[in-house]
This record gives C-alpha cells, structure tokens and sequence, in this order.
C-alpha cells in the first residue's frame, strides 16, 4: 500500500459540487486513469480516497487536499498527468507527493485553519457600506446568529468567537476560520452578516493550513 497526498482546484461552475458529488466526480474520474487504486473490503467495495474539509457548495476552492491510497507506489508526475487527463477542466491536480510508510493522520485531523478570499464587484458606495461592517464586526465583543439545522433544530451561535481574521484589501476580504473540536465557523454566516445585498462578490477558499503549537503554519 502507498499512500499520495495531492492538491487540486475546484473552479468554474464546478464550486457547485457538493462534497459528496465531488467523491463521486473522482471516483469515476480514477476508474478513467487506470491507476492502481486500493479499495475497501466487504460487500461494496470502494475506493480508499479521503478529502480535507468540505469546502462549501459555491466556493471555489484553490488549493484542496486529498489522500489517496494505491495498492504500489508510482511516480508523483505519472499519478497527476494520468488523474488530469481523466478529471474535467475545472478541476486540476496541482502537485503530490508519496507519504511515508506507516500511519498518516487523516486530513481532517491535521488541518485547522482555512484561508478564504472575498472578491467584490467594484462600486464604491457599497464597498464603503462594507468596510464600515467590517469594522463594526472587528469593533463588536460577539455577534451571534441562529443557526438552523433541519435535524437538530435552532442553535445560537457567536460567529465573532469562530473567526481568527477578518480585513477588506481593497475590493476583497480576507477571512480566516480556525477549526477547534466545536467544528467551525461557516464561511457564508460570516459573509452573510457583512455583506451588503445588493454587492456581487464570489468567494474563493485560497488555502488549508496545518497550524502547529508554535502558531506556524505548515502546508497538509
């Protein structure tokens, strides 16, 4: 068994995959390239493939995260050329590399931090309005909004505590969420308390960061 760990973007009118739609993109995608893919035993068998955190339907995403097992080892450049000629254009494997032997964490237990950037539709009276809310929101204690899940009903939730950075460059906002054992913060329930109606924008996840005890960042 080998283990290569690849980066890849979701673009295009591709951000709208879900993240179980985006599992099976790939696994059709993978049966398409001929790799040596390691599957799951029992009845259904599945290819052994596990994804970072799920990026939100309608985010693009710049930098995603995926492990994927295969049952030998084969040259990172062989495994990128063979899954880019299989995937559709606006998903592309970036780079990758074989793991160590031995026991890896999954990506979802190593990675603690997202990067996102909010792109906005030049209109000065608006991106005036904006950066007066995100100061509100930098100047507030909390901000709290409810949350509602069809299954666990109603939960008030302080999305100030959930957000390690929030500032407008320019046209743009550049937001970061830290994930802690609650879970996190939605991307969107901070958008939607700042940001104007009528402004356009599009959100882009531009990075997955390891954050280690020291406070640096490392790439998964």
């Amino acid at each position: 068994m080998a283990t290569f760990r690849f980066s890849f973007s979701v673009t295009g009118v591709l951000k709208f995959l879900s993240h179980l739609d985006l599992l099976k993109l790939f696994t059709r995608s993978l049966l398409r390239a001929g790799l040596p893919v390691a599957y799951s035993e029992g009845f259904n068998p599945h290819p052994r493939i596990s994804f970072g955190p799920p990026r939100g339907v309608g985010i693009e995403g710049m930098a995603e995260y995926c492990d994927l097992q295969l049952q030998r080892e084969l040259p990172p450049e062989e495994i990128i050329e063979k899954l880019n000629k299989a995937l559709p254009d606006a998903v592309r494997v970036q780079g990758g590399r074989m793991l160590n032997e031995g026991p890896t964490p999954a990506l979802m237990a190593v990675i603690n931090l997202t990067e996102y950037e909010v792109i906005c539709e030049e209109n000065a009276e608006l991106l005036a309005e904006l950066a007066a809310n995100v100061q509100a929101f930098a100047e507030a204690d909390k901000l709290e909004i409810v949350r509602v899940h069809p299954k666990k009903g109603e939960k008030l939730i302080d999305i100030k505590a959930g957000v390690s950075l929030l500032e407008m460059q320019g046209n743009s906002l550049k937001l970061e969420i830290p994930f802690n054992a609650e879970g996190a913060v939605k991307p969107m329930e901070v958008i939607g308390a700042i940001m104007p109606p009528d402004l356009a924008y599009k959100t882009v996840r531009k990075q997955l960061w390891v954050v280690d005890n020291n406070g640096e960042r490392h790439l998964p």
